[in-house]
This record gives C-alpha cells, sequence and structure tokens, in this order.
C-alpha cells in the first residue's frame, strides 16, 4: 500500500493504480437514461434487494450477509446505496440493476414530469449530465487519507473495515483479503518475490457503460524469516466478489 508524494492514487482503494476512482461512479446515457457504477465488494449477485422509494426520485440497494454455510474469514459487510436524482424534471420511470464480482451497476430510465417532455432533447440532456455526472479523474480522488466506504453500515462500536485485512489461522498460515472490485478468476496474479513477499495484481475490465477498466497491484504479504533459510510457502486463493482472498502457508 505504497503512496506516491501525492498521495494514494484512488483515496477509495490503496490497491489501485490505473482507471476511474471513487467508490461511485454516474453518467448519462442518453437523454433520460443513468449509469451508475457502486464498488460493493464482498456482495454477491443474489445478495441484495432493490427498489424504488414512494416519490420515485430514488433508487436504494440493501445487501445483506451470505448465506450460512459460506466460510469466510472476517465479518460480512453490510452496505446500502442511494441513488437520487438530482433534477426537480423527472422520476423513475423503471430501472435495471445487475452486481459482478463486487460490483453493482444501475441503468435508470427517467421520465418527465409537468410537461418537461417539451423541452428539446439536446438541452435537457446538457442540464442532465451537469448535474449527474461525476468526473472519477479529478484530483479530489487522491490523497493521503483512505476513505471508508459511505454506504457501509457499521455495527455500534465496531472500527470500520477497510480494503486490507490479515488474520492468522490455527493451523499457523494466513488469510489475507484484498479489495479489488470488478477483478474476477482469470484476471489476477499471485507470486512470491524474494522469498519472502507475496505480490498480486488484478485488472477490472470496463463492463456496461463503465468509463474504463481499472488496474491493481499490491504487496499482499510479507513474511517474517528470521532463521535466513530458505523458505518454501503457497499461496492459493483467488478473487470472490470482488476479494481477493488469499490463504498463505508455510
Amino acid at each position: 500500500m505504497l503512496m506516491v508524494a501525492e498521495g494514494y492514487y484512488a483515496t477509495n482503494n490503496p490497491f489501485q493504480k490505473h482507471g476511474p476512482k471513487g467508490f461511485t461512479e454516474t453518467k448519462m446515457i442518453g437523454v433520460r437514461k443513468l449509469f451508475v457504477r457502486t464498488d460493493l465488494p464482498g456482495v454477491g449477485q443474489d445478495e441484495y434487494t432493490a427498489s424504488i422509494d414512494d416519490s420515485k426520485k430514488s433508487v436504494t440497494i440493501r445487501t445483506w450477509p451470505p448465506p450460512p454455510g459460506i466460510n469466510i474469514a472476517f465479518h460480512p459487510r453490510i452496505y446500502k446505496t442511494t441513488t437520487h436524482l438530482k433534477c426537480d424534471c423527472c422520476e423513475i420511470g423503471s430501472f435495471t440493476h445487475q452486481v459482478s464480482d463486487g460490483v453493482l451497476r444501475l441503468v435508470i430510465t427517467m421520465t418527465p414530469i409537468n410537461n418537461q417532455d417539451q423541452i428539446p432533447d439536446v438541452q435537457e440532456e446538457g442540464r442532465h449530465r451537469f448535474l449527474h455526472d461525476t468526473d472519477n479523474y479529478a484530483a479530489e480522488f487522491t490523497g493521503h487519507t483512505l476513505l471508508v466506504h459511505p454506504d457501509l453500515l457499521l455495527p455500534e462500536g465496531s472500527p470500520p473495515r477497510m480494503a486490507y485485512a490479515f488474520k492468522q489461522l490455527p493451523d499457523g498460515s494466513a488469510h489475507v483479503s484484498l479489495d479489488m472490485p470488478g477483478v474476477s478468476k482469470g484476471y489476477f496474479t499471485a507470486e512470491v518475490e524474494d522469498g519472502t513477499r507475496v505480490i498480486v495484481t488484478g485488472r477490472a475490465p470496463a463492463v456496461s457503460h463503465d468509463s474504463n477498466g481499472r488496474f491493481y497491484s499490491a504487496i499482499a504479504a510479507t513474511i517474517s524469516n528470521p532463521t535466513g533459510t530458505n523458505l518454501v510457502f503457497t499461496v492459493e486463493g483467488g478473487p470472490e466478489n470482488g476479494v481477493l482472498r488469499l490463504n498463505i502457508r508455510v
């Protein structure tokens, strides 16, 4: 989790090195269609609900823990994220949603109200882009302080769960997890360097209307070797729901 002089490339994820930054990306993909990409690392494709509020001005996604019997080393994360229409000329007519590799993608179809359909499309699209489009390459997304996911629900008194977690297992091995939203099996590497460090990379290709793909890299773990002998250890695991989970056995 090394920083460059100006800080982390993306304050939402210490491992991200390239691509659009921020937990959420929104942009218009037509006159009245809004695309939203939100990172929800750890959430599976069937572990959430989606609903429109009574005012038809927002969509809320609620997630829940994985079903009993799923073996995870750390306490599961639960999110509640809401996307609001920022204009007063439309309401939500319909929406589609999908979660894959720990990334939620919404496409919201906006319906004009109060005769707003009489406004020229070019004028309306420009106004919607001004209100809804985000610049996910802006300098504000780079800095020295890592951010907690704003949609993460925390039990009272619990510390925030960040993008990296480490746990020593009873058999002497270690389990590490690194958030890499959008990375699926076949798009990561895990290699042992100098016999002491586990180096990982992950590539998240652009999907749907994503502005671009993302690339991650990190030192997942450093193995202490006080004896100076040649250590032999194995690295097992891979990405699951946008989280790279590895077991390191010496």
